[in-house]
């Protein structure tokens, strides 16, 4: 795979090359996530090309609190190209997706101009009170890496040629407006069917965690914080709460390094879980 990966930005680099200047549309985004099993979502990228498309380079950061395992071509308009190839770095929450219809000695045919999906993003959801997944569009060097559309264009007498469009211009100097956007994960679920406490994200933690809960019906909710003595140290909440989940917010800022138990108790629901304060 790392070899592969080498090869595509050295074929990037010889196809990004001056070339002449078109108008159009080039588009980038998000489809609706899809659940896909437990804790686990899936968001499809989208492009719209406005011409036959010969290479995608796709550098994107996702926000924290997931992990993205997998991304698939499988029912894409590129599930035939050579090369589909992604690097994804959990630590710095980055992926760099790869594609190229050709690389071997059968011919196969550009992307042709149209909008569809061109890769699946697969992400585990580690943070449980997580509502939203954010994508941005990073610029990376060593090697470089933005996010770019390269097409082949023919003059009248049928000579091709090569250009490119990225965020920042590309070859063509036309751009590819997209910067971030955010992908709803909560929108159209069900009511929770149980009560539920949630382990606090992140833990551990400094000086901010989250605690999520969920709630079948609606309830009077207490939501407290001890030490390791049993002493009450702090309440997040003690107020009537709607159906459905939710999340508290502890701020331990004042608080000294060590473990802390935070208890729920709602309806005849009572539950307590651990987390650890680090500074």
């Amino acid at each position: 795979m790392t070899r592969r990966f080498h090869m595509l930005a050295i074929v990037f680099a010889i196809l990004l090359v001056p070339s002449l200047v078109f108008a159009g549309a080039n588009k980038f985004g998000a489809a609706k996530a899809v659940a896909s099993g437990d804790n686990m979502v899936v968001i499809p990228l989208e492009i719209t090309n406005e011409a036959n498309l010969t290479a995608l380079d796709i550098p994107l950061k996702f926000s924290e609190g997931v992990t993205l395992t997998e991304v698939n071509f499988d029912d894409t308009r590129v599930s035939y190209f050579d090369l589909k190839v992604a690097r994804i770095d959990n630590i710095e929450n980055t992926v760099v997706i790869g594609l190229l219809p050709q690389i071997t000695a059968e011919t196969k045919p550009d992307l042709e101009a149209g909008s569809g999906v061109v890769a699946n993003l697969v992400f585990t959801i580690d943070n449980k009170s997580l509502e939203e997944i954010t994508l941005e569009a990073v610029t990376m060097t060593d090697p470089n890496h933005d996010l770019t559309f390269v097409y082949h264009d023919y003059d009248r007498e049928g000579t091709r040629s090569i250009r490119s469009v990225s965020r920042s211009g590309g070859s063509s100097g036309e751009t590819i407006d997209f910067e971030s956007v955010t992908v709803a994960l909560l929108s159209g679920k069900s009511l929770p069917e149980a009560f539920a406490l949630r382990q606090n994200y992140p833990n551990p933690f400094n000086p901010i965690t989250q605690v999520a809960f969920d709630l079948p019906k609606a309830s009077h909710v207490k939501l407290t914080v001890y030490n390791v003595l049993g002493q009450e140290v702090d309440v997040l909440m003690d107020q009537r709460m709607e159906a459905g989940s939710h999340v508290a917010e502890w701020d331990a800022e004042s608080f000294s390094t060590g473990v802390y138990f935070y208890r729920i108790a709602a309806d005849n629901f009572s539950q307590t879980k651990k987390m650890l304060l680090l500074k």
